[in-house]
């Protein structure tokens, strides 16, 4: 059937698009070839749209075939259907469940101290989001304001200080191991202060957040704290708040 070569086709050639779009738009923003404002804000929602197109055309086939019995255009067919889903579904999901993250950007262990960027300072001279805790600013979430730090404690409470009863050298030592671990950029390692500072690139679009990790003598041992800031993105979806506990995990396994 004539209707159904052309329809599977048509999908394959959406999905194709699609893909070209969204890789168009990550890749450019990383390069620099344009801001990320064009690149993810402008550019890459056609992703998802002729996505949708892709796997409605998809669907068309896929019930033409069934009901009429007949399997032209499958091979197109069923590629542009599986990929289309694949594309499209945590494409969807995030859309769907955006609300539900709060609007922050900077985590930290310790909300009443946190470590402060020294070294990165220069680096972040460009960014958007200035190199001050937010821990005490207030952002609109849910129908109230609230405090970053606030809103930190309630949805990532997991995060806590890392105290160990172990010497601070060797508490750093570790931490700069876990740090490399992470494959993180490695910035400064300040044994005397007990501070590292890092970054951490996204593959696509090229987003960075900044790390500055801290080990204090506590007690009978030692005490870390650790700090993750976007430069670019006000909602980091939690990626800041995920790499704190990867990177407390990492450290916890190499004791």
């Amino acid at each position: 059937m004539r209707f159904l070569i052309v329809v599977s086709r048509m999908s394959a050639a959406a999905l194709l698009a699609a893909v070209g779009i969204g890789l168009l738009a990550s890749l450019g923003t990383r390069f620099g070839l344009w801001n990320w404002h064009f690149g993810l804000l402008r550019l890459f929602p056609w992703c998802l749209y002729i996505g949708v197109l892709a796997l409605a055309l998809a669907l068309i086939w896929a019930l033409t075939a069934f009901f009429s019995n007949n399997g032209s255009g499958a091979r197109f067919g069923a590629v542009a259907l599986i990929g289309s889903l694949v594309l499209v579904s945590p494409l969807a999901y995030d859309k769907a469940y955006d609300w539900q993250d709060p609007p922050i950007h900077d985590v930290s262990t310790d909300t009443e101290h946190a470590p402060e960027f020294v070294a990165l300072l220069a680096d972040r001279a460009g960014a958007e989001n200035g190199p001050d805790y937010d821990g005490p600013k207030k952002v609109y979430f849910l129908g109230k304001w609230q405090t970053v730090s606030a809103l930190q404690h309630k949805y990532y409470g997991y995060l806590r200080p890392i105290a160990l009863i172990t010497p601070p050298e060797r508490l750093f030592r570790r931490a700069v191991a876990a740090a490399y671990g992470m494959g993180w950029r490695i910035v400064s390692i300040v044994p005397d202060a007990g501070r590292i500072e890092a970054t951490d690139t996204s593959l696509f679009f090229g987003f960075t957040d900044d790390i500055v990790i801290r080990v204090r003598p506590a007690g009978m041992g030692a005490r870390l704290d650790i700090r993750s800031k976007s430069r670019e993105l006000q909602n980091d979806r939690g990626d800041n708040a995920h790499r704190i506990r990867a990177f407390a995990k990492l450290l916890a396994s190499s004791g």
